[in-house]
């Protein structure tokens, strides 16, 4: 990794490595991956191009950095429900996972993401010890969120794998909207949720 270039102090350092997320949030979400580049974020930042590198190995580094920040708010708002005390705990599961798909849909970096084969772009330019920290990190994500259901009694047996297959089957099912049929796309997540919530939660009294 390059050094950096002499004069920035650690407090620079860091405000650097926030205006680069926070510029690079702004121009990834309007322009997209493809269409951003390191000379576009460096000038928004107040930096050389050059000293974007010490910063990042690439564009696509800092754009799953910022992906990882929406990802980690979009977890702990799921994760702020409790089941265990809703009154009916089917609807709520419904009405959490319904709330979640449209908040990932309706997220511009995230869709970005999932579009234009921009994932495979962004995977093969990152470093893999940094796919490695993610993947774990969503795996423990996953766990977390099936032991709280589980010790909350509202969902039948079912490993951390599965759910995790089922929840990524659901949030990437917007790349699959013309193949669904846009008339009857917002009609089928809806069942396709309530089938999915009535296979998980334990039939109740």
């Amino acid at each position: 990794m390059r050094k950096l270039p002499r004069g920035f102090n650690k407090l620079e350092k860091q405000r650097i490595k926030e205006t680069l997320q926070q510029e690079g949030r702004v121009l990834f979400s309007r322009f997209g991956l493809k269409k951003t580049s390191i000379m576009e974020l460096a000038k928004a930042s107040g930096i050389s191009p050059g000293s974007f590198y010490s910063f990042y190995h690439s564009k696509e580094e800092l754009f799953f950095e910022i992906v990882e920040q929406e990802e980690e708010s979009i977890k702990k708002e799921f994760m702020s429900v409790d089941l265990s005390q809703a009154e009916d705990t089917k609807q709520t599961m419904k009405d959490l996972l319904l709330q979640t798909f449209h908040t990932i849909e309706n997220n511009a970096l995230l869709k970005n993401l999932l579009f234009d084969r921009n994932y495979e772009s962004m995977v093969s330019k990152l470093p893999p010890e940094k796919l490695d920290s993610h993947f774990k990190k969503d795996a423990a994500s996953v766990d977390l969120i099936l032991t709280k259901w589980k010790q909350s009694g509202v969902i039948r047996p079912i490993d951390s794998d599965t759910l995790a297959g089922l929840l990524r089957a659901l949030f990437t099912m917007s790349l699959h909207k013309k193949e669904i049929g846009e008339d009857v796309y917002p009609e089928t997540i809806a069942m396709l949720i309530e089938f999915m919530v009535d296979g998980l939660v334990v039939k109740e009294d």
